[in-house]
């Protein structure tokens, strides 16, 4: 065997390992991002007040008059234990772009207002979070109702939430349903490890 041959085969093992432990990197980091990332979900619903669905049978729409309040109400689910995130606020906007998020119909501090940090810490129990209460027009009502809804992290992150008008699409939609068959999974599995201890 030639030098150059001995170099040859040497540079094709060395790439060879490169690429594998790459090609098991991707494959790792794929994973953290489909079942991991960021750790929890964020969904949320509405109450409202000044309107009556179940006397009047529909919700209101552009022809109705009169003053409502919205409120949003936000819940987070915790995947992963090792994720804390410390929710700072609630927000009801446009966009989570802070030099640009559009029309903003409602902000809850939950620092200033003395939310207890257990109450708004993730990686624990359900989290529920009441966000801003919204004054508006019966008129006004489903513009309100389908404004993006995010949680804003004392890291400065937004994470939006799953809402009426705002239901997860495309890649964002596969990952929730990969990370909700992966915890299906382990669910049942932590359920027949805990069958078989106390049947042996």
């Amino acid at each position: 065997m030639t030098l150059k041959s001995f170099l040859l085969d040497t540079l094709s093992i060395f790439l060879g390992d490169v690429f594998a432990v790459g090609f098991v990197g991707l494959i790792g980091y794929a994973f953290w991002y489909l079942v991991k990332y960021p750790g929890f979900t964020v969904g949320a619903s509405w109450s409202f007040d000044g309107w009556n669905v179940k006397k009047m049978g529909r919700f209101p729409d552009e022809s109705d008059s009169g003053p409502m309040k919205c409120t949003p109400n936000v819940s987070v689910t915790s995947y992963d234990p090792s994720v804390k995130k410390l929710i700072h606020s609630v927000w009801v906007r446009e966009r989570a772009d802070v030099y640009n998020p559009g029309e903003v119909l409602g902000h809850r501090d939950l620092f200033q207002e003395g939310v207890l940090p257990e109450l708004r810490t993730t990686g624990g129990d359900l989290l529920r979070l009441a966000g801003p209460a919204i004054d508006c027009k019966a008129s006004e009502f489903h513009t309100v109702v389908n404004t993006p809804i995010f949680i804003e992290t004392s890291d400065g992150s937004f994470y939006k939430a799953f809402s009426v008008g705002n239901n997860p699409k495309g890649i964002l939609k596969f990952r929730i349903q990969c990370r909700n068959a992966f915890h299906r999974v382990r669910l049942q599995l932590f359920s027949l490890k805990s069958y078989i201890r106390k049947r042996f």
